[in-house]
This record gives C-alpha cells, structure tokens and sequence, in this order.
C-alpha cells in the first residue's frame, strides 16, 4: 500500500484540509537543513530592523518583514515551539491544543474554526495579529493578506532547528537554548542506564489504525529521535534500515507481518477511535516475544504523533520510566 498523503491523513482525522494532521509529524534529525541561515535571520532581532519596528527575516517563501516583537501570534500548527519560550499564541489549531501533554498551558488560547477556510481567516483578521507562523503552504498568501506570515516547510529542519528558528521569531533565542540544553542533558543523563536495561535488545514503534498498523524509526515523532538518534537504541533489521539509518519516515503493515517490526520491547499506540480488536485479539501479537514478557508500553496516539519541546520531555519521561520498571526482565 502506498504512503497516505498528508491530506487524506487530515480527511481521515475528521479536520479541515486547511489544518494539517500527520504533516509536520516528520522529525526531520536526518534531513538538510534547507534553511541553514534562516535561524539565524530569526534569532537576530536587530536584522533589518526600522524605524517601524519592523525586522526582515528569512523564511521558506523568502524574506518577509515582521514585527521586531510580535505581540498577537496566530498559528495553524506549531504550538508547543511558543508556549516552551512562554510565547502564547492568541490562535492555534485544534489538533495541537488537544495535545495532552499541553494540557494547562493553553488557557486562553482559541481554537481555529476549522469548518471551512472562510470561516479560519474570518477569525483570524478578527484578532488582528501581527504574525501568522503556517505549516501549510497552500493558505499562505491568504494568511499574508491579513499579517505578515512565516511558512514553515515541514521536515526540513531537526527538532532543534526548528525550535530555535521559531523562538528566533519572537526573540526568545535565550529561552531555546536553555531548554534545549537542558532537554540534552535529561538525554544524557539516563542513556547508559536505559541502555545497560535494553542491551543488545531492540526496541520498535507499533501504531494501530484501522485496518492498518503503522511501523515508524527516527523520523515521524512518536519519540522515535530519543529511541535510536539519541540513545543509539536498536529497532528490528526491517526497521532500522530503512527507517532509522535510510530516510523512510514509516512502513503500513499487515498483522501477518508484525513479527518482522516487533522488538523485544514495543511502544504501542492506537488512533483515537480506532478499534485495534484484530491486533490485540490476533494469535500473532499474542504471541510476540514482547507482548508475552509484558513489555509493551501502550502510548496515548494523540500526543506522541507531536515533536514539540514539550512533548519531546514528556516522551522522555514516559521512556525512562517504561525502561525502568522493567530494568529486571530478563534478556
């Protein structure tokens, strides 16, 4: 079966083709930095500034002038980026204000009214903001008619990249690296003993939808970038080639196929609604090494399809104690 595209991911979600779902779920640590400079051009608050309080930066549509301190932000993704820096945007979409892991940082912010494109740009001129930030390129000259707007490609930029360019965007560039740094050293800090527990032991990412199971490495979130980019854990051969080591984001799977993608420890999500009956109840997956020896570790869908800061640190808390708990399983 070929890769759903990224809108019939939105079509399939039940949300507007204006608010993307799965894309900018890709991590993007293995892919080029097609913006390389345009960090830079964020981070900097003097560059190109007038005597409007206007600054020009670099973004996938070229240089755009914005405001030296953005003020009323609107953005149709990326959510977590703002509220690590304490940067709360007035408007983001429903699909990352439903990020559990967000929960209690989002009072007051509003839900874009995603019943139709009018009905999006409606509410956003209403709150006259003075930066849209979009992931998604076809709304972008309608987004520009209304404020000045940065498009963020998608998977082009690493994790990291991506939240210093965003807090770049509302000077906050001190505010990144200090979470960054301090994220790495949580990383760092547990990675010999979450790897003394794993050992020569693989670890794979298993995700129900209907009809349809989703194998995913290093690249399409899920906490895949501090399983085995991070701590150098393994996946299954036909994982780790192609999706950890080569630049294939995910794989769909059929249920006869699970003993080549299950590892000797399996995160487990399901799609929200979704009815995974005929994995769970399957001889198969009963079967596997991984489900008989409990280590299994189910996964709340919703929030690691995300790869914010926030979530990130919550996928790392929840890893750790997994691989804790079991520190005694044996090999």
């Amino acid at each position: 079966m070929a890769p759903l595209s990224r809108r019939t991911f939105a079509a399939f979600l039940g949300i507007a083709a204006l608010t993307p779902v799965l894309g900018g779920c890709a991590s993007g640590v293995t892919g080029t930095d097609s913006g390389s400079g345009d960090a830079g051009a964020a981070s900097d608050a003097g560059a190109g500034a007038s005597g409007s309080g206007m600054r020009t930066v670099d973004t996938d549509k070229g240089p755009v002038e914005i405001p030296a301190n953005p003020q009323t932000i609107v953005t149709d993704y990326y959510l977590g980026e703002f509220l690590a820096v304490d940067a709360k945007p007035v408007i983001a979409s429903p699909y990352a204000l439903n990020n559990p892991f967000l929960a209690g940082l989002c009072d007051g912010i509003e839900a874009l009214n995603t019943t139709s494109a009018e009905t999006s740009l409606e509410m956003i001129a209403e709150k006259q903001p003075d930066l849209i930030v979009t992931i998604t390129e076809a709304d972008y000259d309608k987004y520009a008619k209304i404020a000045p707007t940065v498009y963020i490609a998608d998977g082009t930029r690493s994790d990291e990249e991506l939240f210093r360019y965003i807090a770049g965007l509302v000077n906050k560039t001190e505010e990144a690296e200090a979470y960054i740094s301090e994220f790495n050293d949580k990383v760092a800090t547990v990675k010999d003993e979450i790897v003394g527990i794993v050992g020569d032991r693989t670890v794979s990412i298993l995700e129900v939808w209907p009809q349809e199971i989703y194998t995913m490495g290093s690249h399409f979130a899920r906490g895949g970038s501090i399983l085995y980019d991070m701590w150098g854990l393994k996946a299954p051969e036909a994982i780790q080639g192609p999706m950890v080591e080569g630049d294939e984001a995910y794989k769909v799977i059929a249920v006869e196929a699970l003993p080549d993608y299950a590892g000797d420890f399996i995160c487990y999500g399901v799609l929200d609604g979704a009815d995974a009956a005929y994995v769970d109840d399957s001889q198969l997956w009963k079967n596997l090494p991984a489900v008989k020896n409990g280590l299994v570790m189910p996964y709340e869908q919703v929030a690691f399809m995300h790869r914010d800061p926030i979530t990130l640190t919550n996928q790392l808390q929840a890893f750790t104690d997994f691989f804790r708990a079991h520190a005694d399983a044996a090999a």
